[in-house]
């Protein structure tokens, strides 16, 4: 039998609810299909978009290197032509006074050309700058007032004999100095080897120190009690009191060569270098050294040049180790020329 509590009728099928189904089933896939395509197309716009900044930034990039180039290039030729100016300008000079010293005209141009070489070099290694321009100005200025008969000559015009010694020694000079620039690392290693080889100076001083004691005092011999002798009864023997010695107050030896400071005026430890040789220390302060010359715009003194060291957490050499090893470097790498 059946319950009736259980029952329940069939729904009715509605033809007006089945096509308003299908209509918005149809309405449903033509809105997926729309925007699909809406977001198919603003994919593309954004690719384009996208592809257009990209290349507007090439060229951009592409157009600022060409410029840089052009600008690099302009300082370049206007640096050339500077210094051809300036080495016409200051050669005239040069072969003049090379002749009135009483050079061969066959010879005479050398006098320039050495001098030009000797600047150039100077330049190029940033080693010498000052000594090489300063021996362009005071052989032109030497010139010119020989010339106009103010110095160096003799009332008849003639060379004196030490403007002559002058002239004659500057190419000397100028062999010496290039030899001391190009000169290879290893001819001037062995005398470093020999000072690293001695013992560090705080080992020096321990051996140097002693236990500080306190300094005695020689004692005051003490006067003899002079007595008066008696020669008659009616003098007495009467002891002369002598005067206590005075005491000094003990002085503290001062142990070595060490002496306290203030308490306000002491310094704050530095981290002592450790022993290296020669290479560890270029291939680690090169960097450093190259850091220091374009913030300073030049070569860094030796004591700069330990503090940076210092400062990088490679301890602090001594300064006459930060020289040579400033030298080394500048004789094994090129810097860049100077703003």
């Amino acid at each position: 039998m059946i319950d009736p509590d259980g029952f329940r009728p069939l729904p009715i099928r509605d033809e007006r609810t089945d096509t308003a189904l299908t209509a918005a089933d149809a309405k449903l896939a033509e809105a997926n299909r729309l925007h699909g395509e809406a977001q198919s197309n603003a994919k593309r716009i954004v690719d384009a978009a996208r592809s257009e900044a990209s290349q507007i930034r090439e060229q951009a990039r592409a157009e600022s290197e060409r410029r840089q180039k052009q600008d690099d290039s302009l300082d370049t030729w206007a640096a050339r032509a500077i210094i051809a100016g300036t080495v016409g300008l200051t050669a005239s000079g040069e072969y003049a006074l090379a002749r009135m010293a009483g050079f061969d005209p066959q010879v005479a141009w050398l006098f320039p050309f050495v001098i030009d070489v000797y600047v150039i070099q100077a330049f190029r290694r940033h080693r010498d700058i000052i000594q090489a321009i300063s021996l362009t100005v005071a052989a032109n200025v030497t010139y010119h007032l020989a010339d106009a008969g103010l110095f160096g000559v003799t009332p008849k015009e003639k060379p004196e004999w030490w403007l002559i010694a002058m002239v004659a020694s500057v190419a000397s000079l100028i062999l010496w100095r290039v030899h001391l620039m190009t000169a290879p690392p290893t001819a001037r290693r062995e005398p470093r080897k020999r000072r690293q080889e001695s013992p560090p100076p705080a080992a020096r001083s321990d051996r140097q120190e002693a236990p500080a004691t306190p300094t005695e005092v020689p004692p005051t011999p003490t006067a003899k009690t002079p007595t008066v002798a008696a020669n008659s009864d009616r003098q007495e023997a009467r002891p002369v009191a002598s005067p206590a010695p005075a005491k000094a107050p003990a002085k503290k030896a001062v142990t070595g060569d060490k002496k306290v400071a203030p308490k306000g005026r002491q310094k704050a430890p530095t981290e002592k270098a450790p022993r290296r040789s020669m290479a560890e220390w270029v291939a680690l302060a090169e960097p450093v050294f190259h850091a220091e010359f374009k913030r300073l715009k030049r070569n860094p003194t030796a004591s700069e040049f330990a503090d940076a060291l210092s400062a990088a957490g490679h301890g602090r050499p001594s300064d006459s180790t930060a020289k040579n090893i400033r030298t080394e470097i500048l004789d094994r790498a090129e810097l860049p020329a100077l703003d």
